[in-house]
């Protein structure tokens, strides 16, 4: 795995000097801190930071073609590069080496953007082409490697991370309120727009092509098919998804290091060290983050998978002691991220780095086969907003009485919520689900610089995949996991707490011929009377007993409500509180305290947003953000952010 900055300038001149490139390659050293290259040529500037996994003897970058027309700077995995490297020897393409990197250069001087079709793999790359003065750069089917970019009067400048643009001095640290809201709304920044405006992110499958002369153009080289019932077989769903992802397990197991598994010992990871386990002649290296709160610890299960296949298990205890981390965590994030696994993530990784350089995990298994509660939430919905209003109604205020009353209230208050939305149209009950930080009206009366951004368009865009053109609902919620959540989320998250201690990760189930598989595959098949994840336990039968495939789904989560009751308390009030806080520049006047006393008593859950607040906090001390950067200009008239065409 690796990151690299690439600076294409309209003129001759060096868009980048090299002192300013040596200052960027250094902040992304977590990246790749094996070797370091550095580009300088008439108009284009880079530098590449590579940590090598495949011919570490090989694949140095910046690469560039024998005859001195393509110049690839490349960030990821090829899994299936010797097969694409067969099919062009078959046409008379000679290699230098045995790396993907130059896999990748000759496929893309053979078809050009049409290779992309052919790789099965996880990356990000920009490739320039001196014959035609045209940049390209180009991302994976899902999103696990990032590019961020922005333009100049003089240059397009691409990085790997945000920070490394920061960094520069190439970007103005104004706060992009359509991106704040996005924040507070669903705990990251969705879509192309980042935090800073002026600077954007390629999107999942996205190409971009830039030539001095012509300007920018994005577009979309893949998209997870539209969600069908073209197959009902069960029997035949588990059959191929056991077949694929067998492929799949092996194919990212091809490495010239040590590897080893992300191990949590819910179904996903326990599937994929089952299926490595078989496929490896030697024992595995396996690795578990756990939690003092037994509910949410589901260490015991990873240690029966341990067992059953013989792995060398290593786990480890996150305690509230290990926030000290927090602003590392921040900063590595490049944006404000509010998803509480971060911090397992975090351990999780730098415990595995210790004893191996790339990991599989679990990750995409939830948006395949309708993990997530929220499609069983859906079917229960339909039900309950059957009943009588007054009775929903009576319900709710039940629920939440008796929450004040118990220790662990959020079960019951979720689904004091859970009844309360009911009564909504589908597509916005699962937008209502979905607003997990803070609701539309909360922002809209208590952040009151951001409330002209905080309208139901704003939610049109953030949940512009939810309008597919399908009349399942079920299917619209699929699609908004696979395109949304998953890249700007649950990706995003692994890339960079994993990359932070130069580890890297591969996500078998985000193989593009499974997801094709499940989308083309009916609900009925994958969640039959609200069974989650069934074709998943259906294909693993052979390899677990029913009662550890069947049990309630535990989740990667932090017990934040607990600790913001706890010895966490005057932790997060004390950093909210300060004079000079973020929470102090965007919240109306005694919101934070509300929040937080409504929390310690137990009358409301606010530990989601507590957490946002406070990520949010230390984010702006990580990139020393002013106290100006959150004026966002004249609230009658919200300027939009232009989309580069």
């Amino acid at each position: 795995m690796c990151g690299f900055i690439l600076a294409y300038a309209k003129h001759s001149a060096t868009p980048l000097s090299d002192g300013t490139l040596n200052l960027m390659s250094a902040v992304l050293r977590h990246r790749g801190p094996d070797e370091h290259g550095i580009l300088s040529n008439g108009p284009l500037a880079g530098a590449h930071r590579r940590l090598s996994i495949i011919d570490l003897a090989g694949g140095k970058q910046p690469m560039v073609s024998p005859d001195g027309r393509f110049t690839l700077l490349y960030n990821g995995e090829i899994y299936n590069f010797m097969d694409v490297r067969s099919e062009l020897e078959s046409h008379g393409v000679a290699f230098r080496e045995h790396s993907d990197s130059e896999v990748l250069l000759q496929a893309w001087q053979r078809w050009g953007a049409d290779c992309l079709s052919r790789l099965d793999g996880m990356f990000a790359f920009a490739i320039h082409d001196a014959r035609t003065s045209t940049l390209h750069a180009a991302r994976d089917r899902f999103g696990e490697k990032p590019v961020y970019y922005v333009q100049t009067d003089d240059a397009l400048i691409l990085a790997s991370e945000l920070k490394a643009l920061v960094a520069a001095g190439l970007v103005e640290k104004r706060i992009n309120p359509s991106a704040l809201y996005s924040y507070l709304t669903l705990g990251y920044v969705v879509g192309e727009e980042t935090i800073f405006k002026g600077v954007r992110k390629l999107g999942p499958a996205g190409l971009l092509r830039y030539a001095p002369v012509t300007g920018l153009k994005v577009e979309r080289w893949w998209r997870p098919p539209m969600p069908s019932d073209e197959i009902e077989d069960a029997d035949y769903a588990a059959s191929e998804t056991l077949r694929i992802l067998r492929q799949s397990v092996s194919r990212r197991m091809i490495a010239d290091v040590p590897v080893g598994f992300f191990l949590s010992g819910g179904v996903d990871s326990s599937a994929i060290v089952a299926l490595a386990a078989e496929a490896s002649s030697s024992p595995l290296e396996t690795f578990s983050i756990g939690f003092d709160d037994a509910r949410l610890d589901e260490r015991p299960f990873a240690k029966f998978v341990a067992d059953r296949f013989g792995t060398r298990h290593t786990e480890l205890v996150v305690e509230p002691q290990h926030l000290d981390v927090l602003e590392r965590i921040a900063w590595h994030a490049d944006e404000p991220f509010a998803d509480s696994a971060a911090l397992p993530t975090w351990f999780l990784s730098e415990m595995t780095s210790q004893r191996v350089k790339v990991a599989l995990s679990g990750d995409g298994a939830d948006e395949l086969f309708a993990g997530y509660d929220v499609y069983r939430g859906h079917m229960l919905s339909e039900r309950v907003r059957r009943l009588p209003w007054a009775l929903r109604r009576a319900a709710t205020a039940a629920l939440r009485a008796s929450a004040r009353l118990i220790r662990d209230n959020e079960p019951r208050l979720r689904l004091a919520q859970n009844i309360s939305d009911a009564s909504l149209p589908a597509v916005a009950r699962f937008i209502a689900k979905q607003q997990t930080i803070f609701r539309n009206d909360f922002v809209r009366r208590y952040f009151p610089r951001l409330a002209p951004w905080a309208t139901e368009e704003a939610d049109l865009e953030l949940f512009a995949d939810m309008s597919a053109n399908t009349p399942d609902v079920l299917g619209r919620i699929a699609l908004w996991h696979q395109c949304v959540s998953l890249p700007d989320d649950m990706l995003h998250k692994v890339d960079r707490m994993s990359m932070a201690h130069s580890l890297e990760v591969r996500a078998p189930f985000l193989d593009h011929r499974l997801v094709e598989l499940m989308n083309r595959t009916s609900f009925g098949a994958k969640l039959p009377q609200g069974r989650q994840k069934f074709i998943l336990r259906k294909a693993m039968a052979a390899y677990y007993p029913e009662e550890f495939l069947w049990r309630p789904k535990q989740g990667f989560r932090v017990p934040l409500s607990r600790w913001f009751k706890g010895n966490l308390a005057g932790f997060a009030a004390d950093r909210l509180s300060r004079p000079d806080s973020c929470s102090g520049r965007i919240l109306a006047p005694g919101t934070l305290d509300t929040i937080l006393a409504d929390h310690k008593s137990g009358a409301k859950n606010w530990q989601a947003a507590i957490w946002a607040l406070l990520m949010l906090e230390e984010w702006a001390r990580a990139y020393d953000i002013p106290a100006d950067a959150f004026e966002f200009g004249d609230p009658a008239a919200p300027a939009k952010e232009a989309v580069m065409a």
